[in-house]
């Protein structure tokens, strides 16, 4: 006994194993194996209910064109899909920082800040001169926006 039975077990397996690879390990980059994998695990249940005869003619042609209609139907929300990345907050042991400001701040110019070998660019909404003691309230990369702690 073989572990495929028949042509349409085998084309079902493919089909998933296509998809998988392109999810797993791919990570999704790619939409080629996932669409060609549901073609052909859709040619597989096709020929495995007796809706399509089981010739590579017929087999090959299915696959074509389950792929392209797969292509037209799913190409937008996939791609919607891959570009939806969830926002997230930044996380730091520096928010609620409170340090004197070394320099002037504006909405309209940024200040800098030396804490831990790395001098960060300081933004505010409000105007702030020099010796104002400050609050980190946002931490973006290389960035800090603070807001005067005398308010």
């Amino acid at each position: 006994m073989t572990f495929f039975e028949n042509t349409a077990q085998m084309l079902m397996a493919a089909g998933v194993i296509m998809a998988a690879i392109d999810i797993v390990l791919l990570g999704f980059a790619t939409f080629f194996l996932t669409l060609v994998g549901l073609a052909v695990l859709t040619t597989g249940i096709l020929l495995h209910f007796g809706i399509i005869t089981d010739s590579w003619t017929m087999l090959s042609l299915s696959i074509a064109v389950l792929s392209g209609l797969y292509s037209a139907l799913l190409w937008k929300p996939l791609t919607k899909l891959q570009k939806s990345q969830p926002k997230t907050n930044v996380h730091s042991d520096l928010f609620g920082h409170q340090f004197r400001l070394e320099t002037g701040v504006s909405p309209e110019s940024a200040g800098s800040y030396q804490y831990s070998g790395i001098t960060w660019r300081i933004e505010s909404d409000e105007e702030l001169v020099a010796g104002t003691q400050v609050e980190v309230t946002d931490i973006q990369v290389g960035m800090m926006t603070v807001k005067s702690l005398g308010k």
